[in-house]
């Protein structure tokens, strides 16, 4: 059996009561041996500046690898290379590659300078700045905007053609479906590692919502699942880590051994997930709603 490795995904805080949450929960997973922590791009004004500088005090703070998330849609080459070189004048070797959410005035970019027109061009200009270590995402469930589900393996490819190390998925529950994008992917000739992006189920009502924006379907068992527990915190935080440890067992079983956990910056809930210490790690599991 392979090594099994989780990364976490974190964003910068807003406010104090964030900020205390963001450090408590990093410190806590830090203990986990993570392969990488991650960090969200607020590429506008503030936001940049907030992420820039929680960046850099976490690279000051933790051992532990950091990705930093840089999109380059509403920005020019010249700017979003300029935040790159920032990124490895830090120390950070790692990036993760995104289009960015569209923008009403992307269009406004353009007009200061040329720009990237996709991921795989804004990956070959962030090689060319530093040889880094380049992440990109992947949609088992397909890219809303993509014209098919063969066009979006294409894409991908792409990415991947382009110098990209690993592709993380968007959250889902469908462990076939999952399996099936894996193995489509690597018949169209993606050779990177597939990792597997998880998404705590906190409070099962928001989490439907949030997965609706994001076209990811919740399998009518998990409502079936999570029914008895509706007004029970309690039940519904017992359910979700049994779910979990079985969601992940099942994909370790289909030969995944890489997974990323988007935290939504909350304390996780540490246990093991095997029973068997030495198969990997401490891994994560849910934290309570």
């Amino acid at each position: 059996m392979n090594d099994v490795n989780f990364s976490y995904e974190f964003f910068p805080p807003t406010n104090s009561i964030g900020e205390r949450r963001f450090w408590r929960s990093l410190g806590y997973i830090e203990t986990m041996n993570p392969s990488f922590f991650s960090i969200t791009y607020g590429a506008l004004g503030s936001g940049q500046e907030r992420s820039l500088t929680t960046i850099e005090s976490v690279v000051a703070e933790t051992d532990v690898p950091i990705a930093a998330h840089l999109t380059f849609e509403g920005s020019t080459k010249a700017e979003i290379n300029e935040v790159a070189r920032k990124l490895a004048a830090m120390g950070v070797d790692k990036i993760v590659a995104l289009r960015g959410d569209a923008r009403d005035n992307a269009a406004d970019a353009l007009k200061r300078g040329p720009c990237y027109q996709n991921v795989a061009e804004f990956i070959a200009g962030l090689i060319e700045i530093y040889p880094f270590d380049i992440s990109v995402a992947c949609y088992p469930e397909v890219h809303p905007g993509a014209a098919s589900a063969a066009a979006d393996i294409q894409e991908l490819k792409s990415k991947c053609d382009a110098g990209a190390n690993r592709a993380i998925s968007q959250f889902f529950f469908d462990v076939d479906g999952f399996e099936k994008f894996r193995d489509n992917a690597t018949a169209a000739g993606v050779d990177v590692p597939i990792v597997a992006g998880l998404l705590p189920i906190r409070d099962f009502q928001k989490m439907t919502e949030f997965a609706a924006r994001c076209g990811t379907q919740v399998p009518q068992r998990l409502h079936d699942l999570f029914a008895p527990a509706k007004g029970n915190p309690q039940l519904a935080a017992r359910i979700a880590l049994d779910e979990v440890e079985s969601f992940i067992d099942a994909l370790v079983d289909r030969d995944c051994s890489n997974f990323h956990i988007y935290t939504l910056n909350q304390p996780i809930e540490l246990r093991q997930c095997f029973g068997q210490a030495q198969r990997f790690s401490a891994s994560d599991a849910l934290a309570t709603a």
